[in-house]
């Protein structure tokens, strides 16, 4: 995993990403956020795992922090 921080450059990526799916909101569930993650084209257990890291308060949904940290996670393990 890379040791280096979220580069802003990746925030206003990851921001345009998270405002088209997320409909106002300031949350995205499960369906809505696997419409990006699969796009990976990780498997379905790796995708599990990164929202268990990235869900950090457990409610089910991402925030856009959190929705950082997902998109950030797959990033690295796509990319080595």
């Amino acid at each position: 995993m890379s040791n280096k921080k979220i580069e802003q450059w990746e925030v206003e990526r990851y921001w345009e990403i998270f405002a088209s799916i997320a409909n106002g909101s300031t949350h995205l569930d499960g369906a809505q956020a696997a419409s990006v993650l699969k796009n990976s084209q990780l498997r379905d257990d790796q995708l599990e795992r990164v929202w268990d890291l990235a869900d950090v308060d457990s409610d089910g949904k991402l925030d856009f922090e959190e929705f950082c940290v997902a998109m950030r996670i797959i990033f690295d393990l796509v990319n080595g």
